[in-house]
């Protein structure tokens, strides 16, 4: 069991070495990190860059000069995060109930409150695209955003998520696919919009150099104690401490800032050279789905014609209590896991008065378990995953 509780696999992958920080470190006291052309060699426009991906959706919204108090149409099974930089932007969330096969915004749902909406943002969750198509049809005259910080090179019928809307972001901080410590890129199709953005985020702060530096080694130590066997022993106590003394979501706001430097220098880097990192981690959901036999369960699948990078792997339990036990039996046998969103309603409801119209996504919101699946595991790892899985199953089965 000792064993077990210091090899314990991670929920997330936090991929951030020694080397990168080096890199970091250097890029720090390097020139103006606007001479990067990495992601228009990769998706054939110009990024606009900020700290983080609520800024970018700041900007965003604050460049469509949208009256104060609108209602920003949002799926209510989203990180608070979203919530909040909407809130910033004086602007107000409307709830969206999202589909329970795919995790993603609810057409018939849409189609009920378009009518109040100012704007809508559209998530990628888990990485699986969103139906754009359908989308697009009912919000004609309304301005769509993709919030793409789950699904870095999914594709919708043959193209990227990011680029079938009138704006999108993409986010890099550690946890998501790059995990270069924050940073994220706006993307814009149209030329006008694309400059009233840009010139948006031309106001925001430059980081100090100091705060590059406390950045660039925060960013490698807590990467670090994501790690095997830092994380059993240090990095998960302090986080499960951490997290029941501070309301990560609550009323703070965020800092709206350009992008580190140290942070563009790992995500210009790798960007280029990533999708097979993501196929790596595509086969291994595709071997989970092969293989874990859970009943009264449901696993994800990809929608047809499109192309998920499965950046996290989501299993939906009929009940809450099957969930915590399987997730409790897992995390008793060296599997860290993630009961995602499990707060998100008691949130909107005491900070955004909700009103409980949104019955799938409360009800995933208690249901649903983020199992680890990283392209960083070995194949040891993986058989050891469905094998505690299927086992988990076989005991709780009945409960």
């Amino acid at each position: 069991m000792i064993k077990k509780k210091i090899s314990l696999i991670p929920r997330y992958n936090w991929d951030y070495k020694f080397s990168d920080f080096g890199k970091a470190f250097v890029a720090v006291f390097g020139s103006t990190i606007n001479s990067e052309k990495s992601f228009e060699k990769v998706f054939d426009q110009k990024p606009i860059l900020t700290t983080s991906g609520r800024t970018s959706l700041y900007a965003i919204l604050k460049s469509l000069n949208i009256p104060k108090g609108s209602y920003i149409g949002v799926p209510l099974f989203s990180c608070p995060v979203v919530f909040d930089a909407i809130r910033q932007a004086d602007l107000i969330p409307k709830f969206i109930d999202i589909e329970l096969d795919d995790y993603n915004l609810s057409v018939s749902d849409l189609k009920k409150k378009k009518d109040l909406l100012s704007a809508i943002i559209v998530i990628h969750m888990f990485g699986h695209p969103a139906d754009m198509d359908s989308i697009s049809t009912i919000c004609k005259g309304i301005p769509v955003v993709e919030d793409c910080a789950q699904s870095l090179f999914s594709q919708y019928k043959g193209r990227y998520t990011g680029f079938q809307s009138t704006a999108s972001f993409f986010s890099f901080r550690s946890g998501k696919y790059i995990s270069a410590g924050e940073g994220s890129a706006i993307f814009c199709q149209d030329p006008s919009h694309y400059e009233s953005i840009n010139k948006m985020v031309g106001t925001l702060a430059e980081w100090k150099f100091y705060q590059e530096i406390l950045h660039c080694a925060a960013t490698y130590l807590k990467s670090t104690l994501y790690h095997r066997p830092w994380y059993a022993t240090i990095g998960y106590p302090i986080g499960r401490r951490i997290d029941k003394k501070i309301n990560l979501t609550a009323k703070t706001g965020f800092k709206l800032n350009k992008i580190y430097k140290s942070d563009w220098r790992i995500i210009s880097e790798r960007i280029e050279t990533f999708v097979p990192k993501i196929n790596r981690q595509r086969q291994n959901a595709f071997h989970l789905l092969e293989n874990v036999r859970i009943h009264n369960a449901f696993l994800p699948y990809e929608r047809e014609k499109c192309h998920s990078n499965y950046y996290q792997f989501a299993i939906r339990f009929k009940t809450s209590e099957q969930r915590n036990l399987v997730s409790d039996y897992l995390l008793q046998h060296g599997i860290d896991t993630a009961k995602y969103l499990d707060d998100v309603v008691d949130i909107v409801k005491e900070q955004y008065g909700y009103n409980g119209d949104c019955l799938n996504a409360e009800r995933c919101a208690k249901t649903v378990l983020v199992i680890p699946h990283h392209y960083t595991l070995s194949a040891q790892d993986l058989d050891y995953i469905v094998h505690t899985l299927n086992e988990a199953d076989r005991l709780f089965r009945d409960q």
